[in-house]
């Protein structure tokens, strides 16, 4: 695996790579506020045969964030995914996403349906939930993830972060480093707040909703989710 920097329509990337270039693209997509480095422990066994490319979306991690005003940032996330697609010649592709990332993968095959012609949305409740839902796991997010960006420390992101997982045991240390160097990151506490600030303005975000247009999606579909998700609805 190697780490890049790709200009992405003049947008720094940060994108974790492995495989033969010329081998079919899986594309990796983290959830709301996470980075890369949650796709760590996969990226090189995927290698053996696929082109794995994890990315910092735009605004995370280490890839340059935009000033979103406060508004929806799903469609600046989905333009800039398809510029980097196009930097790095997909033709077609696979778009796998957890949880936020699992949105925004169903968003860039609306957006390119001809070439993403795979889809995996993982634990998504970024897309699957109704609004009600959608709203309270996001105000959560907010409460818990927002006052880490005041001054992350090793101890509040590994914390933060085994709210989300079964087996906090399993949690990569090195992902809860680089986590929290990139909450650290000038700006990082911005972004983020006008990031989730949009996603909690439903009526603003309806275009970018997907429950409602599944019936449209004709592409193939693995939808995984944990039985022992912490952030599932039964």
């Amino acid at each position: 695996m190697q780490v890049r920097f790709v200009d992405a329509g003049g947008i720094r990337t940060r994108c974790l790579m492995a495989g033969d270039p010329r081998a079919y693209p899986l594309l990796l997509l983290h959830g709301y506020g996470g980075t890369a480095d949650v796709w760590i422990r996969n990226i090189d066994v995927w290698a053996d045969e696929f082109r794995v490319v994890a990315v910092d979306m735009i605004g995370s991690g280490f890839t340059d964030a935009l000033d979103t005003a406060g508004k929806p940032p799903q469609p600046h996330a989905v333009r800039h995914l398809h510029t980097l697609a196009d930097t790095l010649g997909f033709e077609k592709f696979c778009a796998m996403g957890t949880s936020y990332g699992g949105l925004i993968a169903a968003l860039l095959y609306f957006d390119m349906p001809e070439r993403v012609n795979r889809l995996v949305l993982q634990g998504s409740g970024s897309a699957f939930n109704e609004d009600r839902d959608l709203v309270a796991t996001l105000s959560n997010v907010k409460k818990n993830f927002g006052p880490l960006m005041d001054g992350p420390t090793i101890d509040a992101v590994r914390a933060s972060v085994a709210k989300q997982v079964y087996d906090p045991s399993t949690i990569p240390a090195e992902m809860i480093h680089v986590m929290a160097t990139a909450y650290a990151m000038p700006g990082m506490r911005r972004a983020w707040e006008q990031g989730i600030d949009g996603l909690l303005d439903v009526e603003a975000c309806r275009p970018y909703r997907v429950l409602h247009r599944l019936e449209q999606m004709n592409v193939a579909t693995l939808l995984p989710w944990g039985r022992e998700d912490p952030g599932a609805l039964y």
